[in-house]
């Protein structure tokens, strides 16, 4: 594994991300974490929510460096009770290779519905910064008590990975662990998640 533990930079982001949300902590609306690891690649995800803000943290270490992005967004709701959309709009930030800084606008659009079998979740985000995209459809099915996700994700900077993953919550908690696999570079993953929203 090329990064077996956060460079200092990540490492201070972190600290600080946590820091700011900290104080409002009692009042949180929702909160999701997520870490993966395969041979080549590791990453992790913190969204935290507060009324209509969400602050976003990302790491990617991967061959040859890492990026650490930085987000802060405004929710939005639109559609009616049969279909029920959340937009989140607002600046990004990314440390390209932890050396170049970049800037520019991040959308996201979400939508949750319950189902007979479980649940179905829909996520879609574009940023201006480097044209990234990023797709996710997660279907949860209760008599198996597992979800099982589809990824694809992108940019024009020639980076271009989609994956599937299952993920089992833990008995009695918010946690959950994933077993994933990524399709174009053909390897397995392992993950952890927690999710209060």
């Amino acid at each position: 594994m090329t990064h077996s533990l956060l460079p200092k930079h990540a490492a201070l982001a972190l600290a600080a991300f946590f820091c700011a949300a900290a104080g409002g902590m009692a009042w949180a609306d929702g909160e999701f974490y997520q870490v993966d690891v395969s041979p080549t690649t590791e990453g992790g995800v913190a969204t935290i929510e507060r009324g209509r803000m969400a602050y976003g943290l990302g790491y990617s270490g991967y061959a040859g460096g890492a990026d650490l992005n930085l987000s802060a967004s405004y929710k939005l709701s639109v559609g009616g009770p049969e279909l029920p959309i959340t937009l989140r709009i607002g600046p990004a930030l990314q440390r390209e290779r932890l050396e170049d800084w970049k800037y520019g606008l991040r959308l996201v659009a979400e939508h949750y519905r319950p189902t007979g079998f479980g649940h179905l979740f829909l996520l879609g985000e574009v940023t201006t910064i480097d044209r990234g995209y990023f797709g996710l459809v997660q279907v949860g099915l209760s008599d198996a008590s597992v979800s099982v996700e589809l990824t694809h994700q992108g940019d024009d900077d020639g980076f271009e990975e989609s994956a599937i993953a299952v993920t089992r919550p833990l008995a009695g908690s918010k946690a959950s662990l994933r077993l994933g696999y990524k399709l174009r570079e053909g390897v397995a993953f392992v993950g952890w998640s927690y999710n209060t929203f």
